[in-house]
C-alpha cells in the first residue's frame, strides 16, 4: 500500500513564502532541498489516499494565504495549528463522503457495498484514514553539485545508472526518459510500459518524484477530491484528472488498495482504473522530439509517393504545410475541409513531412479502429524511413516509440504534450464528436509549440465558426463559404474532377415491418440486383446492430443464388476485421453494416443502399459520408446511392442539398478557373 506524506517547507522568510508538498518518498525531498536551499520541513501527516493528501495541501495553502499575517513566521505553534486543521478537514471530508454514499443509495435504490465487503455490517465510521506525524527536519544547503551530493536528476544518465537495471540488449541509460517522454499515464500503466520494454527501476517513486520537484513531471491523483460550499451546505466533489468526468460518473467504493473511501471513473474505465489513490503522471515532451536530434535537425523527411496532385489539391496541401512550418502566435489550429473522395489523406503528406523534418513526432487520430488499420500501411509506404505504429485497444504497439502514431481517439488519452503535429481525421464522427473527454485528450496531446490539423468532409458547426472566416449557418448557401483563410482551406470537388453521386430518396410506408416479415420491397431488391448484375459491390447500411441480421436474412432469401457472397458486420462482431478484409478482397460482394463503415473505407466499383435512413443515427454528416463511399476511384467516378426511409426525414434532404451545393461550387470554380488558395 502506497503512503503519501504531507509536509510544509519553510525558511527564515515570512509565512507568505511557505508552501505545502505531497511526497511518496520523503528522503528524495530532503536530498532535493539540501542541494538548493536551507529550510525546515514540517511533516503534518500521511495517508494512503493521494486525493485526500492533495485536497489537504490545497486547503492548508489557502489557509496560510488568507488567515496568517504575511510577516508571521512559521513557528511550532502555527504548525501545530495546521496539524489540527488537517485533522478537522479529514473528519469533514469523511462525513461528506458518507453522506454522498447515503444519498446515492437512496436516489439509485442500490446497495453500495459490493460482495467483497458483504461481511461488513455497516459502513466505517471514518471513511478516510489519516495519521498525524509530528516531525521537524532542518535541511542545510550543500555546496556540492547535484551528482556528488547524491541527487536524483530526472532521467539523467548517471542517476539512472545508479537506480535502473536495464536488459542486456544494448539499451542506454536514457531509455527511461525516452519511454516516458510526452506521456500521460497512471502509475500501473507506467509499470506496464517498463515491463513491456524490459526496463527495471529499483525505486520508481523516487526517480519520478525527483522530476516532480524539478518541475519536469506533473503528478496528480487519478480522481481529485475537493469540498465546495454554498449557502445551503457543503458537499464533496470528485473529478477525474484523466478524462475530466465528474459527478455520478465517479463510482464510490471502499478500496482494497488504500483501505478507505475511494472513487474510480467509469467513463475512462476501459483505459485502466483511474482512482483517488492512484498517481496520474504527466510528462511533457522535453523537446520537439529526440527523433529529430538522432536524424539531424532540418534534414528533410523522405517522402515516397508517386501520385500527382490536381491543381486545387496542390494548393490546399501547400497551404496546410505552410501553416505547420510557420510560427503563428495564437493560431495553432487549421481545418482542411475537403469533400469525400477529394484525397484528404494524400493532402496530409507535405504537412507530416514538414513536422518530421523539424524533429517532431506526428499523431494521426481517427475515431475508428478500421480506419487506423487501413491508414497504417499506407503511411508506412509513403514514409519508409519513419517508424509508424497503429494504436488501438487491442494493439500490441501501444507502448512502442514512433515517429508517426496512428491511433483511435480514445488512445490519445495516454499522451501529454508529445506531438509537434496532431491530425484529427473526421472531427464530426462518433465517438469524438460532442465528446468533451476526447476534446480534452486531443488538445493535451499537442506539444506546446505544436499544431492541430483538422481533416473533415463534414466539419461540425463549431469548427466552421472558429476556423472558417465569415462562416455561414447551416441554412446558408455553400457558395458563400470562403475557399481559404489563415486557418482553413476548402476543396468542394473530388480529385478526379467528377461530381459526387447525388443520392435518390424513396419513402416506403411500413418499410421495417416488410423487411422483418420478409414481404417484398422491390425498390430495395431491384437496386441490389442491378448493382450485383453489373459486377459492383454493395454497402447496405442499417441503423442498429439488430437490423444487420434481419436485413441480411431478407436479402439472402430474396437472392438465394448470391447468399454465399453476402455478409453482415457491426462493431461488436468478433469477426469484424476478417469480414471487412474479405469484402475488400471481393470475397463478399454485399456487406450489411452499421455506421462503422461509413468513413475511411474505399471499395472500388461500389454502390450504397441505406435502409431506414430516417433513423436518428443517420444525421446529415453521416449520410453525406455514406454517400461518399461511391465513385471514389479514377476508373469508376459514378455509382448509385439510394436512401430508403419509412417516413419523411429532414436529414436526408439536408444531405442531398449539401452534396448538390458542393457539386455546384466545384463546377463554378472549374469553369471560372478560380485560385482555390
Amino acid at each position: 500500500m502506497r503512503e503519501f506524506l504531507l509536509y510544509i517547507k519553510s525558511g527564515t522568510e515570512a509565512v507568505s513564502s511557505v508552501q505545502t508538498y505531497v511526497t511518496p518518498s520523503f528522503a528524495v525531498d530532503q536530498s532535493f532541498w539540501q542541494e538548493r536551499e536551507s529550510c525546515i520541513l514540517h511533516v503534518i501527516g500521511k495517508t494512503s489516499s493521494l486525493a485526500l493528501a492533495f485536497s489537504l495541501r490545497e486547503q492548508i495553502n489557502e489557509y496560510i494565504r488568507k488567515r496568517l499575517p504575511e510577516r508571521q513566521k512559521l513557528t511550532d505553534g502555527v504548525v501545530a495549528e495546521l496539524r489540527h486543521l488537517a485533522v478537522g478537514k479529514v473528519r469533514e471530508a469523511s462525513g461528506l463522503y458518507g453522506r454522498e454514499v447515503t444519498d446515492r443509495e437512496r436516489d439509485d435504490n442500490q446497495v453500495f457495498w459490493s460482495s467483497a465487503f458483504a461481511c461488513m455490517r455497516q459502513p466505517p465510521k471514518d471513511w478516510f484514514a489519516w495519521k498525524v506525524v509530528e516531525f521537524r527536519c532542518e535541511v542545510h544547503a550543500c555546496q556540492k553539485d547535484a551528482e556528488s551530493a547524491g541527487g536524483y536528476k530526472i532521467f539523467s544518465r548517471h542517476s539512472l545508472l545508479r537506480r535502473t537495471s536495464l536488459t542486456a540488449d544494448g539499451a542506454s541509460a536514457s531509455v527511461l526518459g525516452k519511454l516516458l517522454d510526452g506521456r500521460a499515464l497512471l502509475w500501473e500503466e507506467i509499470e506496464t510500459l517498463l515491463c513491456k520494454r524490459g526496463v527495471e527501476v529499483g525505486d520508481l517513486a523516487a526517480v519520478l518524484h525527483e522530476g516532480v520537484l524539478a518541475g519536469k513531471v506533473q503528478w496528480l491523483p487519478g480522481v481529485r477530491m475537493g469540498v465546495v460550499s454554498n449557502w445551503r451546505r457543503k458537499r464533496l466533489v470528485l473529478f477525474c484528472e484523466r478524462c475530466g468526468s465528474e459527478g455520478r460518473a465517479l463510482q464510490l467504493i471502499y478500496c482494497h488498495s488504500c483501505e478507505q473511501g475511494c472513487a474510480y471513473c467509469t467513463i475512462c474505465l476501459g483505459m485502466g482504473r483511474s482512482k483517488c489513490c492512484t498517481p496520474y503522471m504527466l510528462i511533457a515532451s522535453s523537446a520537439s522530439a529526440d527523433i529529430g536530434r538522432e536524424k539531424g535537425m532540418g534534414q528533410p523527411a523522405r517522402l515516397e509517393w508517386t501520385g500527382r496532385y490536381s491543381q486545387d489539391q496542390a494548393r490546399a496541401a501547400e497551404r496546410a504545410r505552410r501553416f505547420v512550418a510557420g510560427s503563428h502566435p495564437g493560431r495553432s489550429e487549421f481545418l482542411i475541409w475537403a469533400v469525400c473522395g477529394a484525397g484528404k489523406t494524400e493532402l496530409l503528406f507535405p504537412s507530416v513531412a514538414e513536422a518530421l523534418s523539424s524533429g517532431g513526432r506526428v499523431l494521426i487520430a481517427t475515431p475508428r479502429k478500421d480506419v487506423v488499420l487501413e491508414l497504417a500501411p499506407r503511411i508506412r509506404r509513403v514514409f519508409p524511413e519513419a517508424r509508424v505504429i497503429a494504436v488501438h485497444g487491442a494493439s500490441a504497439e501501444k507502448w512502442e516509440e514512433s515517429d508517426i502514431t496512428i491511433a483511435t481517439t480514445h488512445q490519445v488519452m495516454r499522451y501529454h504534450r508529445r506531438f509537434l503535429l496532431v491530425v484529427l481525421d473526421e472531427a464530426d464522427a462518433f465517438p469524438y464528436h460532442n465528446n468533451p473527454v476526447l476534446y480534452r485528450a486531443l488538445a493535451r496531446a499537442v506539444h506546446e509549440t505544436g499544431k492541430l490539423l483538422y481533416l473533415s468532409a463534414t466539419p461540425p458547426l463549431y469548427l466552421q465558426k472558429r476556423l472558417v472566416s465569415n462562416a455561414r449557418s447551416k441554412s446558408a448557401s455553400s457558395a458563400a463559404l470562403p475557399l481559404a483563410s489563415a486557418t482553413h482551406v476548402l476543396l468542394p470537388g473530388r480529385y478526379h474532377g467528377k461530381p459526387l453521386p447525388v443520392p435518390e430518396i424513396l419513402t416506403i410506408k411500413g418499410l421495417h415491418k416488410r423487411v422483418r416479415t420478409k414481404r417484398a420491397v422491390p425498390q430495395m431488391t431491384n437496386a441490389v440486383k442491378r448493382s450485383l448484375d453489373a459486377e459492383r459491390q454493395v454497402f447496405v447500411f442499417v441503423p442498429r446492430i439488430d437490423d444487420v441480421d434481419v436485413v441480411l436474412a431478407y436479402l439472402q432469401k430474396a437472392m438465394p443464388d448470391r447468399s454465399e457472397q453476402m455478409a453482415g458486420v457491426h462493431a461488436s462482431d468478433p469477426l469484424r476485421e476478417e469480414k471487412v478484409l474479405a469484402f475488400r478482397n471481393r470475397r463478399y460482394t454485399l456487406m450489411v453494416t452499421t455506421t462503422i463503415l461509413e468513413r475511411g473505407v474505399t471499395i472500388p466499383k461500389s454502390d450504397v443502399l441505406v435502409v431506414g435512413a430516417e433513423a436518428p443515427v443517420f444525421d446529415e454528416a453521416s449520410l453525406v459520408q455514406i454517400a461518399g463511399r461511391v465513385g471514389r476511384s479514377f476508373d469508376d467516378t459514378a455509382g448509385s446511392v439510394l436512401f430508403l426511409q419509412a417516413e419523411r426525414a429532414a436529414t436526408t434532404k439536408l444531405a442531398v442539398r449539401q452534396i448538390s451545393r458542393m457539386n455546384q461550387l466545384a463546377k463554378k470554380l472549374a469553369e471560372a478557373g478560380v485560385d482555390n488558395a
